[in-house]
This record gives C-alpha cells, sequence and structure tokens, in this order.
C-alpha cells in the first residue's frame, strides 16, 4: 500500500491551478508598542502599567496562491515593564508624571495564525494584503509563573517581489487580548489589570520554494 505522504503528494498533483496551493517561509523582525495593562492610583495621579517597546523575531509559515493564503507565524521579544505617571518628585510638582522602564523584565512568544487576502495590486507593482488571525502569547519573568492570554489582531501589508521565489513585506498589525499579560498577583494592591491593545510595525523576507 503506497504510504500516506506519496497519496497527499498524488493529490497535491492532480489539484486543478485554481485550487492548487504553494508553501512559503519566511524571517521577520518587528516592533511593538502597548496600551496600558494595568492601571492603579499614586497621589491622586493615574499610574499606568505596559509592556514597553520590544523588539520581536519571527518564523512566518504560509500555504495558498496571491489572492487568499493560510498563514501561521512565530515570535519571540523581551519587551520591558514600564510605569506612566509616576510622580517627579513627592510634591507631585511634574504635570502629567514620568515613565520609568525597567527593560527586558519579560520574555514573550506569540503564536498566530489565520489567514490573507489580496485586496489589490498597486500599478502592476507591489500587492496590498488585509489578514486576520487568532493569537495566543506566552509571557514570563523572573520569579514568576508564565501567563499565556489570547487574542485576535488584524492587519495590513504591502508586499513586494524581489524574484520569482522572493519577496519583501512590510506590513502593520493591530492586535486585543481581553486579559492583561500581567497576573494580578505580580502587582501591588490596588492595581487592577486591563484588556490590552498591540500596535506593531514589521518587516518580512519570504521564500517561495
Amino acid at each position: 500500500m503506497p504510504r500516506l505522504s506519496a497519496w497527499l503528494g498524488a493529490y497535491c498533483l492532480a489539484l486543478p491551478p485554481t485550487l492548487a496551493g504553494q508553501l512559503s517561509a519566511g524571517l521577520s523582525i518587528g516592533a511593538s508598542s502597548y496600551s496600558s495593562a494595568a492601571r492603579g492610583s499614586s497621589d491622586a495621579e493615574e499610574v499606568q502599567f505596559l509592556p514597553y517597546r520590544p523588539t520581536s523575531f519571527g518564523l512566518l509559515l504560509g500555504w495558498g496562491r496571491e489572492s487568499f493564503r493560510l498563514e501561521g507565524s512565530a515570535r519571540y521579544g523581551e519587551p520591558g515593564l514600564a510605569l506612566r505617571g509616576v510622580p517627579f518628585d513627592t510634591a507631585g510638582e511634574s504635570p502629567g508624571g514620568v515613565l520609568i522602564v525597567s527593560e527586558n523584565a519579560f520574555r514573550v512568544a506569540s503564536f498566530a495564525g489565520g489567514a490573507s487576502l489580496r485586496l489589490l495590486r498597486l500599478r502592476e507593482g507591489p500587492v496590498l494584503r488585509a489578514a486576520v488571525a487568532l493569537t495566543l502569547e506566552r509571557w514570563s519573568s523572573p520569579g514568576s509563573a508564565a501567563r499565556t492570554v489570547a487574542g485576535v489582531q488584524g492587519g495590513l501589508a504591502l508586499e513586494f517581489a524581489l524574484s520569482p521565489s522572493l519577496s519583501a513585506r512590510a506590513e502593520g498589525e493591530l492586535g486585543f487580548t481581553p486579559a492583561s499579560p500581567f497576573r494580578p498577583g505580580d502587582l501591588p494592591d490596588g492595581v487592577t489589570t486591563r484588556s490590552t491593545w498591540r500596535r506593531s510595525l514589521a518587516a518580512a523576507l519570504v521564500w517561495w520554494p
């Protein structure tokens, strides 16, 4: 009996051109900014706790055609912990407070799976695509148990063909997690967690074998 892989290979070859897909793989680098993930008060000032601007490195996988693709990604970054709104001194003379950042306070591994759709081709050049995905983020920090949060994201990407088998991509994403990446037990008393928004910009090289 032929192996299952042989049957799958024969099936893919038998697909009509309109249904056949193509695998792709890529590497990405990007940066993100986050909304407040927890809030409290100090000396009548609101203090916000937020993950601070990690640089992320990722692997991309895709299957499909230019018109429609299934896509997945795995990314890793090391965000800092930022406190915004902390009074400058005990007198609180600095309006709005200051921003205090502890760098590389967290490790975050994020995984996304979804689909992208071609919107239009710009003058027979780059292709504009829209994408939506489900996300899973694994947050950890020294001395604290890891925390996993799920969410969604959507974005737009501009894809440039460099050769028949290589393309470059610039993309922007907006992500949302209903749960905060911070564990409530790790925060000071009086601080409450919040759902979190993420804005990301990234560049990628994608190979079509």
